[in-house]
């Protein structure tokens, strides 16, 4: 399917919540805002990498003698590297990957690797970039984040979210943020690259 590949974000057909930063971002847009350069993995990425790998029943597993209505932390603990191990250690499908390279074309050597509305880290802009992404995608199966989902819902297993790639050298813009706000229809803080080009949002 089309969002289980990695595009460039004029080319994102899905992500059209606009209650997300990706939706923001597309209203910014419609309204004559410039927005960066931008690689997007839909959500459908993880959620098929998840699925590609098995990952949802070996993690149901690994999790299976722990009760997800009052875990114990202590048992987490030592249990939670192995999760995070195999989100690291399995492959991405070979399309996926060359389309995850060809959304990279353009962006500067330096890049920002991150979910909507968090700051992400740092990478090369190729491979480091991409090892980045599965490391965004590990750190769901940090402790602190895994008892947030069981508190919240009851389940070991994350939600699939995008993951964004940007220009990593970025400003806070006043001058952007208001057009940005006029699009929002509420004040934003807005970050934008070197050209003056929106890479980030957030309600304020």
């Amino acid at each position: 399917m089309r969002d289980e590949r990695p595009t460039r974000f004029p080319a994102l057909v899905g992500d059209r919540d606009d209650s997300s930063e990706l939706g923001w971002l597309r209203r910014a847009e419609a309204h004559g805002v410039p927005i960066a350069p931008m690689a997007v993995l839909p959500a459908p990425v993880e959620a098929a990498f998840y699925r590609w790998n098995n990952l949802p029943a070996r993690l149901e597993r690994l999790l299976a003698e722990i009760d997800v209505r009052d875990p114990d932390e202590d048992d987490l603990d030592e249990l939670l590297p192995a999760a995070a191990a195999w989100v690291l250690e399995h492959a991405l499908l070979d399309e996926v990957v060359d389309a995850f390279y060809d959304a990279l074309v353009g962006l500067p050597t330096r890049v920002s690797v991150r979910r909507p509305g968090a700051d992400g880290s740092v990478a090369d802009r190729g491979r480091p970039a991409l090892l980045a992404v599965k490391r965004t995608w590990a750190a769901d199966w940090a402790l602190p984040a895994v008892m947030r989902r069981v508190e919240a819902g009851g389940t070991w297993l994350p939600a699939a979210r995008p993951v964004l790639v940007h220009a990593a050298d970025l400003r806070v813009d006043p001058g952007v943020a208001a057009a940005a706000a006029a699009a929002a229809g509420r004040p934003v803080t807005a970050w934008s690259d070197a050209e003056g080009r929106v890479a980030r949002l957030t309600l304020t």
